[in-house]
């Protein structure tokens, strides 16, 4: 999708700024007055803590999304999970987008907040719901593919979506799948997914052994 620049910043990384930096304050504070306030840098450093635990979960698995991404296109700037206060304000209805300019792609490739927690929900999946995944998941899944197709520079849809869905079993296996599991998810798309989708999605032409089949004649699809 083509759009404008984004933030990476997020209202939670500001929030464990400021804690991070009034504990701080606290402590040289009490130091200084030879009485450190222990329970009120306590009543701080709880949230602080929670906080900078998810803030860190959240960036693992933004750094895991763009490792994927960097597998499909090497030179990508990778993936950027949006922050909730982007949710909030983007007026878009997209799983996620690339920026172009001049047919170029710009940014690393924005996946959307509910998109990327799916995501993050498949990747940390034990190996045993990895076999019953669920299609939210399959969906976010297939997005990242997707995005990281755009980034190689397709901009057609529909050409992107099916190249897409080739590498979705892959996409899975680098996200702790096994082969099976992979390929269970990149059918599941192809027979729930893909036939619903809009028509700037879909084409004729992707379909086994068709003119965008990959691996014509191996026997496997997607």
């Amino acid at each position: 999708m083509i759009g404008v620049d984004h933030l990476h910043v997020g209202i939670r990384t500001v929030v464990v700024v400021a804690l991070a930096a009034w504990v701080g304050w606290l402590l040289v504070r009490g130091v200084i007055r030879r009485k450190v306030p222990w329970i009120g840098i306590a009543v701080v450093a709880v949230p602080l803590l929670a906080l900078f635990w998810t803030e860190r979960q959240w960036v693992s698995a933004e750094q895991r999304f763009s490792a994927v991404s960097h597998s499909i296109e090497p030179a990508s700037p990778g993936v950027h999970c949006q922050r909730l206060g982007e949710a909030f304000t983007y007026a878009g209805a997209d799983l996620g987008h690339v920026f172009f300019e001049d047919g170029i792609p710009v940014g690393p490739a924005v996946i959307g907040y509910e998109t990327c927690q799916n995501l993050a929900a498949y990747w940390r999946s034990s190996s045993a719901e990895k076999s019953h995944p669920s299609l939210d998941q399959v969906i976010a899944v297939h997005v990242l593919s997707h995005e990281s197709e755009h980034l190689r520079g397709i901009i057609d849809e529909s050409l992107a979506d099916c190249k897409a869905m080739q590498r979705d079993s892959t996409t899975a296996q680098q996200l702790g799948a096994t082969a099976a599991q992979g390929q269970l998810l990149a059918r599941m798309y192809w027979m729930e997914v893909y036939p619903d989708l809009s028509a700037d999605y879909v084409t004729h032409d992707c379909r086994e052994n068709g003119p965008l089949d990959r691996t014509p004649d191996d026997g496997v699809w997607p």
